[in-house]
């Protein structure tokens, strides 16, 4: 009777040697898997992100070259005021142009931020997204009207300044860390207070 007990807890013995092991091994792959999922996830954040910013540097670009195609109408004609009727069609004319290329501009580069992909659970950054479309899309209203009537370049765009002003938390918010393609400087530079020009009534 004796012998079967010995050959029982040798055996138990032998398994517990290698079962410490095998748990020990599956542990730490579970970990190496998790953390390889995480980094890949940051990775592909990352990427959206930087792909979402510079689609935005590009919408920046556009309404600033529409700001100042503005500005460089109004200023060639400040020295004819106060101006004859014929010059105010002129100028009308060149500001009507401005808007309707502009907004052909800005259309096209809301759209090239609508279409940057985001992964489903990326939150974050689709938060992002959408909040700067709500400023894209405000410049575009703006433009179509200033397209047919060029009054609308003397007046305070409020809902472009709102929406510009509220886009850049979430921004901010869905840059990943570590920041290594450096997107926060790009951010900073985006929202970086505009300096003071005398007749501008819109944030870009």
């Amino acid at each position: 009777m004796g012998g079967p007990l010995v050959h029982n807890v040798a055996m138990t013995s032998r398994a517990q040697r290698w079962i410490a092991p095998v748990i020990g091994a599956a542990v730490f792959l579970a970990v190496l898997v998790g953390a390889g999922m995480l980094a890949g996830d940051w990775v592909k954040r990352s990427t959206e992100m930087r792909a979402l910013i510079e689609q935005i540097e590009v919408s920046e670009q556009a309404m600033g070259d529409t700001q100042q195609a503005v500005r460089a109408a109004l200023d060639g004609f400040a020295s004819k005021a106060p101006l004859s009727d014929e010059n105010r069609a002129a100028l009308d004319e060149l500001l009507m142009d401005a808007a309707s290329a502009g907004l052909r501009e800005i259309t096209a580069a809301g759209d090239a931020v609508a279409a940057v992909r985001t992964m489903p659970w990326h939150a974050d950054v689709q938060r992002a997204q959408e909040a700067y479309l709500a400023h894209n899309r405000a410049w575009q209203d703006y433009l179509r009207a200033a397209s047919t009537d060029p009054a609308e370049f003397g007046v305070t765009q409020e809902l472009v300044n709102e929406t510009f002003a509220a886009a850049e938390e979430p921004i901010r918010l869905a840059v990943p860390l570590p920041d290594v393609f450096d997107l926060r400087s790009s951010v900073n530079v985006i929202f970086a207070p505009p300096p003071a020009v005398d007749g501008s009534t819109q944030q870009a």
